[in-house]
């Protein structure tokens, strides 16, 4: 039978009086508290809690929602959404006694539990508040009821809550503990059996979590599996297939399983056109896997393009010269039924041909999900390291880089270049990353090589990504040693092939440069910075930054304020890839009688970013 309020009180008093022990003796002799409240007690006054207020702290969220949380608030919202009425709140304290997630059944506990700092991110441990039912069952290992004046605060002697521990499934111990909370008047004794209730059901949810999505992904296949179509579903590890996508070549599946796995890291889902290397076209669907709200996974759907879906381009839409209009009028009644798939086609052929920034950092995704080494190329300044350890970072947050500068490896005897790459026995991945490679040596390039040949043998081999500061690969240099490494080449383009993105970057890097200073790009000084040629690309971008940060440290920077580098330049030579560029935008443009609105639609982009481009290419008007 328990004892009333005043004899706690009672007892709280004969503590509180009692320098040493000697007064616990009693109370425990009276038996007015029990021996786990009165050990919490002891810790609390040993840990100076002040009685007269609220020693809670706010410590902060963590990066990434932890399992526990998660789970904890599918259960806590399910209790919460079939047991309205029920006058008790719910926490979530995590092993380190803060307060992760609350569901409140109504306003007026909210507004307590608000004023007594019971807040999501907040530290409440014993050591700050004293006791309660969630610190004592965290230091307990065990479930217990709390009620009333048993807390040690007296601000808390109005609740009463149970605790009970959240056990981790994976590795038996302690992550979490349930505080279910309510007023002392409104005491039950089912408050504890509840509350361990919500507890195994927050454990079997955290159990249940890696199967609960291999279960998404299963599920995403089968709505999308059709006959003879192919289908692929994966959540970055599990990747699952339809049969008709398993009978395509090895070098088919491995396109088509890298744009899921790209779509997926960089949430670009939709229709898409697909080249694959055996000369087939394939159309293809991608949608996002939700799980809880969350996006889990991608599943890809679609099969090869039929002939009788391909129509040939009339003549009459055939551009005779840069600026001459078609020979006749263009039937736009043909565009009905199937050629319809022909020209969805074009306009996704057209977007990558405008964006060929997004098709190589498709390439990469891919590489890193899968573990293939790739070479990038390019011209110096492009961003090829910046790109890969950036997405290799948001693929594997806990993943080491190593970089190896090869200007400065000579390949002296006992220098060995990977030797941050030793097995770690964590099993985290690694990526290794060999910039400048144009600049090796025959014999530095002979050591890398030598460097590089164990690497395989590991457990978990490291992914190795070479930079070339070329456009082109050249076998014969010293680096060509080092190709047969690599499974992939992908072509990273200059700065002047991103007009697009040119602004954004500028404000990017204005950013990070500036510091504290306020500062904004006018449109004026967008246009400029669009229509520079850039030949250092975005190491030279970063440098007009720190020029204009040098001289201006607040405001909107103008024309007057840029180098006059920018202004340098008149008519250059277009490359084979801008002379593609400006071709589809005129084909567009007469297509569209000039209407720039549908010219933009037809090409897959902006109308901001056709505007850019025929200011860019000189484009005149076409009506």
């Amino acid at each position: 039978m328990g004892w009333s309020a005043v004899e706690i009180e009672a007892a709280r008093s004969a503590f509180d009086t009692s320098g040493q022990h000697v007064g616990a003796r009693d109370v425990i002799a009276r038996e007015a508290l029990r021996p786990e409240v009165l050990a919490s007690w002891i810790r609390s006054r040993e840990a100076g809690v002040d009685a007269a207020r609220i020693g809670a702290r706010f410590l902060g969220h963590t990066p990434e929602v932890p399992p526990v949380v998660s789970a904890a608030d599918h259960v806590f919202d399910e209790f919460v959404t079939a047991n309205p009425g029920s006058g008790c709140s719910l926490v979530l304290l995590d092993s380190s006694s803060i307060v992760r997630c609350r569901r409140d059944d109504g306003p007026e506990l909210a507004a307590v539990l608000d004023g007594l700092l019971v807040v999501p991110g907040y530290g409440y441990a014993e050591r700050q508040v004293g006791t309660t039912a969630a610190t004592v069952a965290l230091h307990e290992r065990a479930d217990v009821a709390i009620g009333g004046a048993e807390h040690y605060h007296w601000r808390l002697a109005g609740l009463a809550g149970a605790g009970a521990v959240v056990t981790d499934p994976h590795r038996g111990e302690v992550c979490a503990a349930v505080w279910l909370v309510g007023p002392a008047s409104e005491r039950s004794a089912l408050q504890l059996p509840l509350a361990r209730v919500l507890a195994d059901r927050i454990s079997e949810r955290i159990a249940a979590q890696p199967h609960r999505r291999t279960r998404a992904v299963l599920d995403a296949l089968e709505r999308v599996r059709a006959a003879d179509q192919w289908v692929l579903a994966t959540d970055g590890d599990l990747l699952v297939s339809s049969p008709s996508f398993r009978r395509l070549s090895p070098t088919d599946q491995r396109v088509v399983s890298d744009l899921v796995l790209s779509a997926l890291v960089l949430g670009q889902v939709g229709q898409r056109h697909v080249e694959l290397p055996s000369g087939a076209c394939a159309e293809v669907t991608l949608q996002p896997i939700h799980l809880d709200g969350e996006v889990v996974g991608c599943v890809l759907g679609g099969g090869r393009t039929q002939h009788g879906e391909v129509a040939e381009t009339p003549e009459a839409v055939r551009r005779q010269g840069s600026h001459v209009a078609p020979l006749a009028r263009r039937d736009y009644t043909k565009d009905a039924g199937p050629a319809r798939t022909h020209a969805d086609a074009k306009v996704r052929a057209n977007r990558e041909l405008l964006s060929p920034y997004l098709r190589a950092r498709q390439e990469v995704v891919a590489s890193i999900h899968h573990g293939r080494n790739h070479l990038l190329i390019g011209e110096p300044g492009v961003g090829k390291r910046t790109l890969v350890t950036a997405q290799f970072r948001a693929a594997y947050p806990t993943g080491r880089v190593v970089s190896v500068d090869c200007s400065s490896f000579t390949g002296r005897y006992g220098v060995d270049p990977v030797r941050g790459l030793a097995p770690t026995g964590d099993g985290r991945p690694q990526l290794l990353v060999l910039s400048g490679m144009t600049t090796l040596s025959p014999v530095g390039a002979r050591k890398l090589d030598e460097a590089l040949r164990p690497l395989v043998a590991l457990e978990t081999p490291p992914l190795v990504v070479g930079c070339v500061d070329s456009p082109a690969v050249d076998a014969t240099s010293p680096y060509g040693l080092l190709l047969r490494h690599f499974h992939e080449v992908t072509r990273i383009p200059a700065l002047r092939y991103r007009a697009d993105e040119i602004s954004e970057l500028a404000l990017t890097v204005l950013r990070r440069v500036a510091g504290r200073c306020s500062l904004r790009l006018s449109l004026q000084v967008i246009r400029v910075l669009e229509g520079y040629a850039w030949p250092g690309n975005i190491s030279e971008l970063e440098d007009v930054m720190r020029y204009v940060v040098a001289r201006k440290t607040m405001g909107e920077v103008q024309p007057t304020d840029l180098p006059p580098l920018c202004f340098q330049g008149g008519a250059r030579r277009m490359s084979m890839l801008e002379s593609a560029q400006c071709d589809a935008i005129i084909q567009a443009l007469y297509e569209a009688n000039g209407n720039r609105y549908k010219a933009a639609a037809m090409l897959g982009i902006a109308r901001s970013s056709l505007y850019r481009k025929i200011d860019a290419f000189g484009i005149s008007y076409i009506a």
